[in-house]
């Protein structure tokens, strides 16, 4: 008995100390959510390169006449040389460093804040809910290019403009999925125990409401995050964006390279445009994954 007793108090301390839990836990994720360990990958990929991309880069991504112009892909060139002698894949690792820089700091500052607005307007209601949802309506009425126009003419050509004009665009895009998803929330009968026991409104609303919500903000964050590289990407195209010269996946589908591309060299463009997709397809199969892990109604 004695003995019995003590594997099981060796039990049990084991259990309550959780240190080997998280490993088996971290694989189990990755065997049932294959698809969101890849768009991991990608985005992990996408970090490192928007850090270091400029430093890993084998040439420098302005030099001109680095190679014969519009040859192949080769040894000494891993995507082959533009019509400037521009090596591309030089160019394409340096270009992660706006397109993380761009589109990160927009989706945190804008969807961020607007994931908040449509909680706190599905919880509140009243004039919360109707200020918000009238300033959704009225942006929504408002051409965003014409939003980025005012923008360049107030604080200039640059990457903060960029940022500002995709951080706007971004700070209505979600907020009434998320205001819907919280007035379901309030009603339940959690919260309404939760006011039985004294608890305040602000105490509900950050500690229970908010936290059953979060999944569903990261899925829209991570939404916003592809939408917020291809936004980048089309203003750069459209000739918009950062300065022209600099390394920018945008640009270097634009313009000349797009004529070009049409008479055969199809990797001056093909390399760039790969590079988008797969950081928009990472992000989108990171987000659905962290839904299904985090959203207790969709855990197994």
């Amino acid at each position: 008995m004695a003995t019995e007793t003590s594997a099981i108090a060796t039990f049990d301390w084991a259990r309550a100390s959780g240190r080997p839990a998280w490993p088996r836990r971290l694989g189990r994720l990755a065997r049932q959510y294959p698809l969101g360990l890849f768009g991991l990958v990608i985005l992990a990929g996408f970090v490192v390169l928007g850090i270091f991309g400029s430093a890993l880069a084998p040439y420098d991504p302005r030099e001109l006449a680095t190679g014969v112009p519009l040859s192949g892909p080769s040894s000494a060139h891993l995507f082959g040389v533009n019509q400037l002698g521009q090596d591309v894949f030089s160019r394409v690792l340096a270009g992660a460093h706006y397109s993380l820089e761009i589109s990160s700091v927009a989706v945190f500052v804008g969807a961020g804040t607007g994931s908040f607005l449509g909680i706190l307007a599905g919880y509140h209601g009243r004039w919360v809910d109707y200020l918000v949802q009238r300033s959704g309506e009225a942006f929504a009425a408002f051409p965003g290019l014409v939003l980025y126009f005012l923008l360049i003419a107030a604080f200039g050509r640059s990457v903060n403009t960029i940022i500002i004009a995709i951080g706007i665009g971004a700070l209505f895009g979600g907020n009434r999925v998320l205001r819907g998803a919280t007035i379901i929330e309030r009603h339940k009968t959690y919260i309404e125990a939760a006011r039985a026991t004294g608890c305040s409104e602000w105490r509900i609303f950050f500690r229970h409401v908010i936290p059953n919500v979060v999944p569903l903000t990261i899925v829209i964050m991570s939404s916003a995050l592809g939408a917020a590289i291809l936004a980048e990407s089309a203003l750069s195209f459209l000739g918009l964006g950062v300065a022209p010269g600099t390394p920018s996946w945008g640009i270097d589908m634009s313009g000349a390279n797009l004529s070009i591309a049409r008479t055969g060299h199809w990797n001056v463009v093909i390399f760039p445009g790969l590079a988008i997709s797969l950081v928009v397809l990472g992000a989108n199969l990171f987000g659905d994954a962290l839904r299904d892990i985090l959203d207790p109604r969709l855990r197994h």
